[in-house]
C-alpha cells in the first residue's frame, strides 16, 4: 500500500535561493523543472523539494521535520551551521549509539539530523569518569 516517503517539501520565501543553499549543503545539484517556479535536490532517492510560502503554509518551525540519517553527526552539523544553519534543538543522546539534533536552516524551516557523534560520546564518556 505504501512504498515510502516521496518528498520533503520546504516552504520558503525564496524558492530558488532556498534551493541554492540545499544545493550547497548537499554538494549535489539542483533540479530545475520546466516551470521556473519550482525546484528540488535529489538525495539519495528523497526528493527535497522548494515550494514559495503563503497563508496557508508559512515557512517556519511549526510542526514536522525530516530527519536525514548521516555517517557523521559532527561533520553534518558543523556543515550546517558554517552555511548559516542555527542550531535549535539538541544535540541529544538516543541512547541507542546515536545523537539527534535539529536546526533551522537560513529561511526559518527545521532540518533533523540523527548518527554517530565522536564528539558526543567523547563528551559523556568524561562525564562517566
Amino acid at each position: 500500500m505504501f512504498s515510502g516517503v516521496a518528498e520533503v517539501m520546504y516552504f520558503v520565501s525564496d524558492p530558488k535561493l532556498a534551493a541554492e543553499w540545499y544545493s550547497r549543503f548537499f554538494d549535489i545539484e539542483i533540479t530545475v523543472l520546466a516551470n521556473p517556479d519550482y525546484f528540488f535536490v535529489k538525495v539519495g532517492e528523497q526528493e527535497v523539494w522548494f515550494h514559495q510560502a503563503d497563508d496557508k503554509v508559512p515557512s517556519g518551525v511549526a510542526g514536522h521535520v525530516a530527519y536525514w540519517q548521516v555517517d557523521d553527526f559532527d561533520a553534518v552539523l558543523e556543515r550546517a551551521i558554517t552555511l548559516g544553519a542555527v542550531l535549535y534543538r539538541g544535540p541529544l543522546d538516543r541512547k541507542d549509539g546515536s545523537y539527534m539534533c535539529q536546526v533551522k536552516d537560513p529561511f526559518g524551516n527545521l532540518i533533523g539530523f540523527i548518527g554517530p557523534s565522536v564528539k558526543m560520546m567523547s563528551e559523556n564518556s568524561n562525564l562517566d569518569n
